[in-house]
């Protein structure tokens, strides 16, 4: 059991008062989210050699958004690859279609609804989200809200 664990199985039971999110995390944890993130990336790191960031633009460039798709939902169907086809005519590259695919499979509550996902695909480009790296930031602007 490491520290975290331990520091974690101590709390079970104990009233937490903190008021906000972060409050409860370090009473429960010991430690803020942001140093709780950072030891991740760390030990990230260590095991791996690269940061997440690192190692997710490696998985994005890995992959056709086919060969993406067909690993996020086991298969591929008719109607993907025409949503893949339309994306990639609309001008997007095949990394951020990678990146817009991943993240509607991670929010999409309703499933992966295609005609959703070319309009995302259509606002990520009057967004001029056109780099992973940029696909990747307007992706945590959009978690943060």
């Amino acid at each position: 059991m490491n520290d975290d664990q331990k520091r974690y199985k101590k709390k079970i039971g104990k009233v937490i008062y903190g008021t906000t999110t972060e409050e409860r995390f370090k009473e429960v944890h010991g430690i803020t989210i942001e140093e709780w993130n950072a030891k991740g990336e760390e030990r990230f790191k260590a095991k791996t050699g690269m940061s997440y960031e690192e190692w997710y633009i490696k998985k994005i460039l890995s992959s056709t958004p086919i060969d993406y798709l067909k690993n996020l939902n086991g298969v591929v169907s008719q109607d993907d690859l025409e949503l893949v086809k339309d994306l990639q005519e609309l001008g997007l590259n095949d990394g951020v279609i990678n990146v817009l695919l991943d993240y509607v499979k991670i929010v999409s509550k309703i499933g992966f609804i295609h005609s959703l996902v070319r309009e995302m695909g259509e606002s990520w480009l009057k967004k001029d989200v056109s780099s992973i790296e940029s696909a990747m930031a307007f992706v945590r602007e959009e978690w943060k809200n």
